[in-house]
Formats: structure tokens, C-alpha cells, sequence
């Protein structure tokens, strides 16, 4: 049988700086790598932006005559100028329709 030689001082030294150099170069990527997904992020948020720009959708609306009422719900109105009688577009909320209540049968079992 063979006898394993011990490393000497200088050999586990310059395995260890060889093992940080390759930590550093592994860092470095990793911090690519982190930059390179926040500028993908970023790049798909414009486009989300530019896409939302370029092609509105808007909600349905229909025509409300402000009262009174609506003033005095949304002091943001009197803010902007709105008075009664002002012809404004409002979002049209859809009804949520009511399933009919089903009655459950038995098994004829």
C-alpha cells in the first residue's frame, strides 16, 4: 500500500486562493446574472406600458347626469369642477346574474 502525502503548507495555500478565485468569478456571475434579470423585468414592464399606451381598453361606460347626491358622495367631483346636471361617463358595473337555486334530488337507491 501506498502512503498519501501530506500537502504542504504552500499547496493548501494555493489551493485555497485558486478556490477563491473561482468563488469570486462564480460571484461575478451571479451578480450578471441578477442585473440581467432586473433589465429583463424593466424591459417587459416598458413594454407592458407601451402596449397599454398603444391599445386603451376601456371599460364600458354609459352616460350619468351628475346630482346633487353624487357631490356630495365624491367631494373629488366639486374638486374637478363637476356640478349638477354635468353629463359624465361612468364604468358600467356588469349584474352579476343569479344562479337559481337547485334543490338536490335523493338517489332512488
Amino acid at each position: 500500500m501506498s502512503e498519501q502525502k501530506v500537502p504542504t503548507k504552500e499547496e493548501i495555500l494555493a489551493m485555497i486562493a485558486e478556490q477563491i478565485e473561482i468563488k469570486k468569478a462564480q460571484a461575478e456571475l451571479q451578480e450578471l446574472n441578477a442585473k440581467l434579470a432586473t433589465y429583463r423585468a424593466e424591459e417587459l414592464k416598458a413594454l407592458s406600458f407601451i402596449a397599454q399606451i398603444t391599445n386603451p381598453q376601456q371599460p364600458p361606460t354609459q352616460p350619468h347626469t351628475v346630482t346633487q347626491e353624487d357631490l356630495d358622495a365624491n367631494p373629488e367631483l366639486v374638486e374637478a369642477g363637476v356640478q349638477v346636471g354635468d353629463e359624465v361617463l361612468i364604468p358600467v358595473q356588469e349584474e352579476v346574474m343569479e344562479q337559481p337555486k337547485r334543490k338536490l334530488k335523493k338517489d332512488p337507491a
